[in-house]
């Protein structure tokens, strides 16, 4: 339940009236007293109505989508989906932009709830679970889409990641690879983690499991030419990559080419997410296809329905099938 003015009164013994101007910095309030009300308000998990009063029926019909890196087509075809579903509702989606900065989520959380918005869709950077506290005690309806938190029980939609890079992974051994890199970017991210784990599977299976090859990048892409270009001159035996996602492979790709390993005559790479259903790209990547659409039409469905009381009581877990998109990217080792 989302603390209200007369909590805050009741815990420091001061008047809502107080309360209420203290908080918004009013000058016929002492300092002293401005300090002890905020430090109440901070510990009570505070966080104004800035529609208070505005929507007698509780409903802004406003709902807040959290995205890590919207300059991402990949997010960007998320977004498009999104906003032509709750636009057809008559609801406005509100779309905010993290970076992958964990702060940057929390801030946008707090004003999704300020703003007393109808529900929230999240992709969540997953180094910090403060997020979905919030969420949790404001009550606000939230559904976690492309990322989930295996030791939180929320209501998600997602890929199968770790079948998609099992299956990428399978492709490049069929085709004669043995040196397979693959590229991780953040532990913390579900993703990241089952993609991995799909890596290693077939290697396994196929009696590889020491061939294990890591490209550590970033999802910043200002601090990867330089690690990409340090890695294709250490590791020359290294005959394939898997990326963790298209823009990562595109940017191998570019590096690749600098140093004269073309691309996939002396290097076949395999990104993950397939921009190119959406975006028409002069050179066909090799990729694993995530239903973005589906996951994105999914995750607001089920939204919907918590906004409106239709969904079922217990959480829902979905997870939606991944496919391999052959592109010109990839090739059997020469």
């Amino acid at each position: 339940m989302k603390t209200r003015l007369k909590d805050i009164a009741e815990a420091t013994g001061f008047s809502v009236n107080t309360v209420s101007h203290a908080l918004r910095d009013a000058p016929d309030i002492a300092e002293e007293t401005k300090r002890r009300i905020r430090e109440v308000a901070d510990r009570l998990d505070y966080i104004p109505n800035l529609q208070a009063g505005s929507m007698k029926s509780g409903k802004s019909r406003i709902v807040s989508v959290i995205l890590p890196d919207i300059g991402n087509p990949h997010f960007t075809i998320m977004f498009r989906e999104i906003e032509r579903y709750f636009s057809a509702l008559g609801m406005t989606p509100f779309f905010m932009n993290t970076a992958e900065n964990a702060d940057a989520e929390i801030n946008a959380v707090r004003l999704s709830i300020g703003q007393n918005v109808d529900g929230v869709l999240l992709c969540p950077t997953q180094t910090q679970t403060e997020s979905i506290r919030l969420l949790e005690k404001s009550k606000i309806p939230f559904v976690l889409v492309g990322r989930r938190f295996e030791e939180l029980d929320t209501d998600y939609a997602v890929c199968d990641d770790t079948e998609g890079a099992r299956i990428a992974t399978e492709y490049l051994l069929s085709l004669g690879h043995r040196n397979i890199a693959f590229v991780r970017v953040n532990e913390h991210i579900s993703s990241d983690r089952e993609r991995f784990a799909g890596y290693c599977r077939a290697l396994s299976d196929a009696g590889f499991a020491n061939k294990q090859i890591v490209l550590p990048l970033t999802l910043t892409e200002e601090e990867n030419r330089d690690a990409i270009r340090a890695f294709l001159q250490t590791n020359p035996e290294v005959s394939a990559i898997l990326a963790f996602n298209d823009m990562l492979a595109y940017a191998i790709i570019r590096e690749a080419d600098d140093l004269g390993r073309r691309v996939p005559e002396s290097l076949s790479v395999v990104g993950f997410d397939h921009i190119a259903s959406d975006y028409p790209l002069p050179l066909e990547l090799t990729s694993v296809s995530v239903a973005k659409k589906h996951i994105a039409r999914s995750a607001s469905e089920l939204l919907y329905d918590r906004i409106r009381g239709a969904a079922p009581a217990e959480k829902q877990h979905l997870i939606l099938p991944t496919k391999l998109e052959i592109g010109k990217t990839t090739a059997k080792k020469q």
